[in-house]
């Protein structure tokens, strides 16, 4: 069973130790630089989140084992479409942990979390990931988003219609 756990002084150091395989590196940034991002984009500082967009780190966990990191974004006016809007920003799953399911599992209880709207209702949920990142791309469709096109650096875009899947 996987489960989301606030980032705290107790887990912080075992969540920017958590790594990625050698060939996976070019996909995700490291744990540290998002926690550092998390920090500016969160009520520790909440006229920058207010301003450009909220920042919702957590955990991944199997059991008592964190084996991935996520980063849930919140924007009142996404890029996307303009409109209030979640996107899972940051998925990872550490290399020893990976193949098992805990990325499409992580990805529901995410979905899950985003349908409280902690921080506002949406019509959309966003995720998106490098063209090459097959497994990325894997477990965002086998949970229902949709393919939309592609943003200024090539990433792939998919959106999640809180309609379609709610």
């Amino acid at each position: 069973m996987v489960k989301l756990k606030e980032i705290n002084h107790d887990n912080w150091i075992d969540c920017i130790e958590l790594e990625v395989k050698d060939e996976q590196r070019q996909f995700v940034n490291p744990n540290i630089f998002s926690l550092a991002e998390a920090f500016v984009h969160s009520d520790a500082n909440r006229e920058e989140a207010e301003k450009y967009y909220r920042c919702i780190p957590f955990a991944i966990y199997s059991n008592d084992d964190m084996v991935g990191f996520t980063l849930v974004t919140f924007e009142k006016e996404c890029d996307f479409d303009n409109k209030p809007g979640y996107e899972i920003y940051r998925l990872m799953i550490a290399k020893e942990y990976q193949g098992k399911g805990f990325g499409k599992e992580a990805v529901k209880q995410i979905l899950d979390y985003i349908k409280t709207f902690p921080y506002g209702k949406v019509e959309n949920i966003y995720a998106s990931w490098h063209p090459d990142n097959k497994a990325s791309e894997r477990i965002c469709l086998d949970n229902g988003f949709v393919i939309i096109g592609n943003d200024e650096d090539g990433a792939v875009l998919s959106k999640l219609a809180i309609t379609e899947k709610f």
